[in-house]
């Protein structure tokens, strides 16, 4: 009996990763205009044809890129928000994983890209924001919702409550040094636990309804 040939097992998801792995880098190091799809396709190691078959233009593995990152943020978020334990040490844990991303080079790259293209690419901007902030907010709110719930904190609108303290810890500081591309000074433990601390009294519950802080 003659043997079955071999199944040609595809490599389409691997090069579909390693073009959009290129190309992150690439923009990152030389931004989006300056960053060519020859380049892109030169680094991935795959032919220009192949990468216009996994993605339109460039501005679609700007896109893809874009989502990425804000999901792999986003996942690790919900990771630390459905941590059972004391509210002030996983409010301080996630207050810092937020510091971290919003101050890394790769999310402060892609900020100022996505400020620079937003007037051409409006579609881009919100999606930036959809994945980003706005995933982030809703995320944070339904936490401060449980802890209201529970008389942990003083009950006000969840998302309100959410603004607060991601303003709080993100700050017009941080986020103007993510604009213009440059390194905060301060201390970010110091910061992130002066933050929470101030968020904290600013919603601590009624007197009638407190109880000892944690999870309910």
């Amino acid at each position: 009996m003659a043997a079955m040939p071999k199944k040609e097992v595809s490599d389409k998801p691997e090069a579909f990763g390693r073009i959009l792995d290129a190309a992150t880098e690439l923009f990152l190091e030389a931004g989006y205009e300056s960053t060519g799809t020859s380049v892109i396709a030169s680094r991935a190691k795959v032919s220009k044809r192949e990468l216009y078959t996994h993605f339109g233009d460039k501005r679609a593995v700007l896109h893809a890129a874009i989502t990425r990152l804000q999901e792999e943020i986003a996942t690790e978020m919900r990771a630390e928000w459905s941590v059972e334990g004391d509210m002030s040490t996983v409010l301080l844990h996630a207050g810092a994983t937020i510091h971290r991303h919003v101050s890394s080079r790769r999310f402060r790259q892609l900020f100022r890209i996505v400020a620079a293209e937003s007037f051409h690419d409006p579609a881009m901007a919100k999606q930036f924001y959809k994945l980003g902030p706005g995933s982030g907010r809703i995320d944070t709110s339904r936490y401060l919702a449980k802890q209201m719930k529970a008389n942990f904190l003083r009950e006000e609108d969840p998302l309100r409550a959410a603004d607060v303290f991601l303003d709080l810890i993100i700050g017009a500081r941080t986020m103007t040094a993510s604009a213009l591309g440059i390194s905060e000074s301060a201390p970010a433990k110091k910061h992130i636990e002066q933050a929470v601390g101030l968020f904290l009294r600013c919603y601590a519950p009624e007197p009638a309804a407190k109880k000892r802080r944690g999870h309910a």
